[in-house]
């Protein structure tokens, strides 16, 4: 699923080549069924006929890739997947090419004189409009391209597809590439941060010149003979993309103020964490925020000790950037990893990088989607999608990995430390446990067991004491470790033990292993003691069920 998510250069190749290719087709299907009759402008024609093949071309895409994430197992819910940003970018390039294509095909055809290829004359045309035409291309014919546009005296067509859309696209991807180039060869976060800040300020010097020459091209299109629909429609365009970012001013207020501080040195999450060795070198600590600059620290302590064996952890906020390459180090060294109070995301990509992982059982760990208000919708689902490749790889159940990427990031999702064993999250028998202030090893079976013999007791103990039979009553149960204890009480001066353990000893083990919930709890380290006691409260038998046949 990477390549949906996460599309390398080959991909997005592919995507334009099958854009020129399909986008062609469909154009020319227009252009010879109803295209000619519709739109009197040849080029704002071809224009539209670009258009509407891409959105055929992205409707078509979003069901096919919807469809194959619908078929992956590991995908919880049902998912409406749109093509990536890249892909988008892929698209917009292949038709862009085919509507260069057939306006350079339309010119040559034009001029060699094939009046069939040109559309009804302009019934819009007005001839009081040729002088001032005239004058404006002679004011501007020998000024640079950029001034030219700024102007309007380039065509609508070539203002908005190719100076706006082709040109906007060709940046993004641009800037896509160096952003995924600094992350793939180590860069900063802050470097990041530099790089999308410029191109937020490229981005809005670079609209308002498209958006000054689409406007005044559109005004100028009319007079050239084009059809005054397709001018209006421009400047819509452009009014409804400046109303679209001022609904997004706040998002991009907070996006701009993050990437500032973080392009600045500093990050708002707060300091970065304290990283300390500890048992002779070979333990080290971190503790606090995993902010700006923490995997650099992180590395180079590392480096400078070569015998840190274990990493403890304690953090409750961060930066995925961090953490994402904190656990590359972790993985690589082979370290084990152990929480030592609270491991709250991005904290788990650390902790799950470990090759041993364990936790203290109060421990609070906690899991969300990855975040960072600076990320883009596609950003966001590349990170979701590396997450997941990354917490499958370290071995987790993927119903556990669906949860995760199911919680916002806005929540935090705390599983029991049962739910951490069997999800494989913490391994096995290396979990250490304290309790009581004894520390000991307990694997995931005896700790579902010790939990289901407490919520036993309490369950069933808010219903005693309850009279069996005449002379037979359940006191209590009490549940100490992997031991369910019933407490009885008979009606009787004295009890015969030897009696009473052989005969109701017998009835009690096929009664209990018949039940394949209990006898699945004894083979997983259940004991189940019934204790009797006479009337007067003294005791007198324990007959204890630790196996079944």
């Amino acid at each position: 699923m990477s390549f949906i998510l996460a599309p390398e250069w080959s991909h997005m190749a592919i995507a334009a080549a099958g854009a020129f290719v399909l986008g062609y087709l469909l154009c020319w299907v227009m252009d010879k069924l109803f295209l000619k009759e519709l739109v009197d402008d040849r080029i704002a024609g071809i224009a539209l006929s670009c258009a509407v093949a891409f959105v055929v071309i992205m409707v078509w895409a979003t069901v096919a890739l919807t469809w194959l994430v619908w078929s992956d197992p590991y995908v919880a819910g049902r998912p409406i997947v749109i093509p990536p940003f890249p892909y988008a970018v892929s698209l917009i390039f292949g038709l862009a090419l085919v509507g260069i294509l057939r306006t350079i095909l339309y010119g040559r055809e034009y001029e060699a004189g094939d009046e069939e290829l040109v559309f009804d004359a302009d019934i819009y045309d007005q001839a009081q409009y040729d002088e001032e035409v005239l004058a404006w291309d002679e004011r501007h014919r020998h000024k640079n391209y950029f001034s030219r546009h700024w102007a309007g005296h380039l065509s609508l067509p070539v203002s908005f597809w190719i100076n706006a859309a082709l040109f906007s696209a060709l940046i993004a991807g641009s800037v896509e590439f160096a952003g995924n180039r600094l992350r793939d060869n180590g860069g900063t976060l802050r470097g990041l941060a530099i790089i999308a800040l410029a191109y937020a300020a490229f981005s809005a010097l670079f609209w308002v010149w498209s958006a000054v020459g689409i406007w005044r091209s559109a005004y100028w299109h009319r007079r050239r003979g084009g059809t005054p629909g397709w001018g209006l429609a421009a400047r819509i365009a452009v009014v409804l993309f400046a109303l679209v970012i001022l609904t997004r001013s706040g998002d991009i207020a907070l996006r701009t103020r993050e990437l500032g501080t973080l392009a600045a040195g500093g990050d708002v999450i707060g300091s970065v964490a304290e990283m300390k060795l500890s048992g002779e070198g070979g333990e080290l600590s971190v503790r606090g925020n995993l902010a700006a600059g923490s995997a650099e620290r992180f590395e180079t302590l590392l480096e400078s000790n070569p015998r840190v064996r274990r990493v403890l952890l304690s953090s409750s906020r961060g930066r995925y950037f961090e953490a994402e390459r904190m656990a590359a180090l972790i993985r690589a060294r082979g370290l084990d990893a152990r929480v030592e109070d609270a491991c709250l995301a991005p904290c788990t990509d650390l902790l799950l990088a470990g090759r041993e992982r364990t936790a203290p059982e109060q421990a609070r760990i906690g899991f969300h989607q990855p975040n960072f208000p600076a990320d883009d919708g596609y950003g966001m689902r590349k990170a979701v999608e590396r997450t997941r490749a990354d917490y499958l790889a370290a071995g987790v159940k993927p119903a556990f990995v669906d949860r995760v990427l199911a919680t916002p990031a806005q929540l935090m999702w705390y599983p029991d430390p049962v739910e951490l064993l069997e999800a494989n999250v913490l391994t096995g028998s290396d979990v250490f446990v304290t309790k009581g202030g004894e520390r000991r090893r307990e694997t995931a079976a005896q700790m579902r067991v010790r939990r289901n013999m407490a919520t036993t007791a309490e369950q069933i103990n808010a219903t005693l004491p309850r009279r069996l039979s005449e002379d037979t009553t359940l006191l209590r149960m009490s549940a100490s470790g992997t031991t369910l204890t019933h407490h009885y009480r008979i009606e009787a001066d004295r009890i015969d033990a030897a009696g009473t353990r052989q005969g109701l000893g017998r009835q009690l083990r096929r009664q209990l292993c018949s039940e394949v919930e209990m006898a699945l709890a004894v083979r997983e380290g259940a004991r189940f003691v019934h204790s009797f006691s006479d009337r007067h409260g003294r005791h007198a038998v324990d007959i204890v069920i630790s196996e079944c046949p």
